[in-house]
This record gives structure tokens, C-alpha cells and sequence, in this order.
């Protein structure tokens, strides 16, 4: 237990110790949400897989293995397969857009009324309860680290991750993720092998395990097909990635280095369902699914070693919430506040707002930590409700030159109410509510746009066609540099 602390400790100073040096550099808000733009390969890698190797991918997938299996590798394989589409397929046409949010895509394509429901569904619906979903497994790892309440473990969590994020802003998140991603990354192969020679080797795994956990599809395939359809379309509109592809020094960094970090963490992941599997050996069948990788992590490991990769986790999931907390900051600050409270506000007053937004959106996260400690019911709600309302209107913003904004605005409101209900009726033919959601922002989208004119505050523009013709934002700068230099 000694070693646990004294890895925590040694572990939160240096933390803030980051937190502190960067927030030095941040003049602008630019500086706080963006990192002005000039981020390279290995930070944007890096955070792309620390965030994605968060909560979810660790904890839920460990816990998911303990009960579902094998399975759960291909449930939430259309994650990896979505995410490297949007960024081979889009990444460009995001990269000069030089995009803040997705709702400010909303805005620029199809006017400013267009653009306020988004940013309250992904900065209050998706940003919010998903930071709540980290203080959870933030306190899941704290309460197997020191011997405190899980309550007070995830306010301690909390408040660490305030700090954290008020201080340094993106640059110390993403540098900082990209230190954790590979602590995580070595820990989790590590704990795989080491786990499985503890068990006794994988002849007693495959003799002690039921055969259907064994098996890629071994769940009913309406369930598959849910749990893919909650993994898949989402990640077309995760507004980490976008930021992340916008905040790259360059297009060639931004599509290289998110799409090196997906590959990644799919790779990645079959060790952290495997790691599930392997300790249903060890631990009782009735152990907690958010406690199964810790509690076996601290019975395979001595605590000099395992309270490094144990810190390392806690970590990895902390800068997970700091980047879903600058994300919806960044919703809250540029699009609700300077588009629609305070257009002329000044840069300072924008910041102030991005901290302040960060302070209260912690706030209602802990909320919801307080009062759900399912990670993945948590996790797939987030996701459900936000792809409904946004994967088609983005599509449009990027393919359907024809897409109006009373069109898009009607197919927003419209599929909310359709999932809404759909849950509230009890799921009906086992379908979870982001197929019909989908399905009906698809069929409004279509059929109102089809229907009405384009307003006059619209960009009627198709943007991938569009963006083809348009220079890298830093081969721009570049090209500026050498014209003055010339002179």
C-alpha cells in the first residue's frame, strides 16, 4: 500500500507541476482549448490514445470481459474502424476548416440558430456525464490505491482534474496524455502476460472458461448489432478527434498521427478484454465489473511495479475527463457564449469563460458520477443521444449541398424526441434507440431540406468537394513566411 501512495504522490506533483509551467504559455483562449494550433505527432497521438484508452477502453472493457467476453472486442470494433475513416476520409477538409467544435461547423454552414442545439447536446448530453463516467473509474482506481470511501475517492479525482485542467489547458493535456499513453500501453501488454503466467497459463484460461466467452460472437446478434451501431456512427462526430485533427501543426501530422493512435488503441484493446477473461481465474464471479482490473492488477503485481502502472491508469483516465472538460469548455465559451451572449466579447472574456465553463461543467459531472456508478451505462447513453442528433447533419454539412438549415434543426429535434421515446416505451423488438434516432434524422433531414429553400444566413457549400481546392492552414503560413523573407 506504501508503494501505491508514494507512486500517487510523486505522481500528482508532477502533474501539477506541468499544469503550472503551461499555464504560463496561455495568453489566449486559442492557447487554452486549441494549443494554438501547433501541436505535433507525438502529443496528438498520444492524447488520442490516453483518451481513448480511458474508462471505457480500460476499466469497461476489463469488466466487460469478466462477464461478456470476447465479444466485446468486436462490439466495439466499428470505434477504431469509424474513427480512421473520419480522419482519412475527412481529416483534411477538418484540418482547414480549422474548426473549434462541430457545432461550429453547424454554424458556419447553416447559420447561427443552427449551431445552439448541438452545442448543448455534446457540451451538457456527451461531455458532461462522460467526465462524470471517468470520476468513477477515477475512483475505482483511488479506493484500490488508498484506503478512502469510493466517494471521497472520486472527489479527491475531481478535484485533481480541475486543477489540472484550469492550469494548462490542452497543451499540458495532451503532452501529459502522450507520456500516459505509453505507460498505459506497456502496463496493459505487461499485465496480459504476467496475469496469464499467474493463472497458470493459457491451457487453464481455456479450460476454466465457458466456451461462449471464448467466442468473437458469442452473444444474440441483436445485441451485436446494438452494441456496434452505439460504437460505429458516433465516432464520426467524437468532437475529441476533430479537435485533435484541428489543433496539428499540419494536415500530414493531424491524418498520420490520429489515425497511428486508433490503430493503436484497437490493438491495444484485445489485451484489456483479454485481461478480464484472464482474471475471472482469480477473483470471485460476483466482484464489481468497474473493480475487476484493478483488484486483479494489484493481486499479480508487487506494488513497487504495480503502483506505477496502477498511477499510470489513474492517469490515462484523468486526462481522458480533462480532455472531455476542455471539449465542452470549448462548446460553452466559443459556441453559446461568443456566438450567441457576447458576439464582440474580447479573447480575455472568452477565457475567462472556458475556465469558468470548465469549473461548472466538473460540477455537474460529479453530479452524475454521484448518482450512476455504471461506467458503460453511462458510456453508451453519452453516445447514443449525441450520435442520434448530429451524425446526419454533419454528413449533410459535408456531402449534401442541398441540406437547409430547417431541415437540419427539425432532424436535430426530431431524432431526440424519437430516441426519447423509443427508450421510454422499453426498447421495442430489443432495438436500442439510436437505430430508429438515426433512421429518423436521416428521413426529416432529407425530406424537410427536399422541401424548403436555403436561408439567406447559409453557406450553401458542399465541404469536402469545397476544401479540396484550399491550402493546409500551415502551408499558408509557410508560403507567408517565405514572401516576407523574400522581400
Amino acid at each position: 500500500m506504501v508503494w501505491y501512495i508514494v507512486w500517487l504522490v510523486v505522481f500528482i506533483f508532477s502533474l501539477l507541476g506541468v499544469g503550472l509551467y503551461y499555464s504560463q504559455k496561455i495568453k489566449t483562449a486559442d492557447d487554452f482549448v486549441m494549443a494554438n494550433f501547433s501541436l505535433g505527432f507525438f502529443p496528438i497521438c498520444g492524447s488520442i490514445i490516453a483518451t481513448a484508452l480511458g474508462a471505457a477502453a480500460v476499466i469497461g472493457a476489463s469488466g466487460k470481459g469478466f462477464t461478456m467476453g470476447m465479444s466485446w472486442v468486436i462490439a466495439t470494433s466499428p470505434v477504431i474502424v469509424f474513427s480512421v475513416l473520419l480522419t482519412l476520409v475527412l481529416g483534411a477538409t477538418i484540418r482547414k476548416l480549422k474548426l473549434y467544435t462541430i457545432p461550429h461547423l453547424f454554424v458556419r454552414r447553416f447559420g447561427k440558430a443552427a449551431g445552439l442545439i448541438p452545442a448543448l447536446v455534446i457540451g451538457i448530453l456527451y461531455m458532461t456525464p462522460t467526465f462524470g463516467m471517468q470520476i468513477v473509474a477515477m475512483g475505482s482506481v483511488l479506493t484500490t490505491i488508498i484506503d478512502i470511501s469510493f466517494i471521497w475517492a472520486m472527489l479527491l479525482g475531481f478535484i485533481v482534474c480541475v486543477a489540472f485542467t484550469l492550469m494548462g489547458g490542452l497543451s499540458s493535456v495532451a503532452w501529459t496524455d502522450a507520456v500516459q499513453a505509453v505507460l498505459i500501453l506497456v502496463g496493459l501488454v505487461i499485465m496480459f502476460i504476467v496475469g496469464l503466467n499467474y493463472v497458470g497459463g493459457m491451457d487453464v484460461v481455456i479450460d476454466n472458461t465457458p466456451k461462449d466467452l471464448l467466442n468473437f460472437f458469442g452473444i444474440g446478434s441483436t445485441e451485436m448489432i446494438n452494441y456496434m451501431i452505439i460504437f460505429g456512427p458516433f465516432y464520426l462526430v467524437w468532437q475529441t478527434t476533430w479537435q485533435r485533427i484541428a489543433a496539428a501543426k499540419t494536415e500530414k501530422i493531424a491524418v498520420r498521427a490520429v489515425t497511428t493512435g486508433y490503430i493503436i488503441t484497437g490493438l491495444v484493446g484485445f489485451f484489456a478484454v483479454g485481461i478480464g477473461i484472464i482474471a475471472r481465474q482469480v477473483l470471485p464471479m460476483g466482484t464489481d465489473p468497474d473493480l475487476v482490473y484493478t483488484e486483479f492488477l494489484t493481486a499479480v503485481f508487487h506494488p513497487a511495479i504495480g503502483g506505477l502502472f496502477m498511477v499510470s491508469l489513474f492517469a490515462a483516465v484523468l486526462t481522458g475527463a480533462t480532455s472531455f472538460l476542455l471539449s465542452g469548455a470549448t462548446n460553452i465559451s466559443k459556441d453559446i457564449y461568443q456566438g450567441w451572449i457576447a458576439p464582440n466579447a474580447s479573447d480575455k472574456q472568452v477565457l475567462n469563460v472556458s475556465r469558468l465553463s470548465v469549473a461548472g461543467m466538473a460540477l455537474l459531472g460529479l453530479g452524475v458520477a454521484l448518482l450512476i456508478k455504471d461506467i458503460i451505462v453511462i458510456y453508451t447513453y453519452a453516445l447514443s443521444l449525441s450520435a442520434v442528433t448530429m451524425v446526419m447533419p454533419v454528413m449533410a454539412a459535408m456531402f449534401w449541398k442541398r441540406a437547409t438549415k430547417l431541415g437540419v434543426i427539425v432532424s436535430i429535434i426530431g431524432s431526440l424526441i424519437a430516441a426519447l421515446v423509443w427508450n421510454f416505451v422499453g426498447n421495442p423488438f430489443g432495438l436500442h434507440e439510436i437505430i430508429p434516432g438515426l433512421a429518423v434524422s436521416f428521413i426529416l433531414l432529407v425530406i424537410v431540406s427536399l422541401f424548403t429553400e436555403h436561408s439567406p444566413d447559409e453557406e450553401v457549400i458542399n465541404y469536402y468537394y469545397a476544401m479540396k481546392k484550399v491550402k493546409d492552414p500551415a502551408q499558408i503560413l509557410t508560403e507567408g513566411q517565405i514572401d516576407k523573407t523574400d522581400e
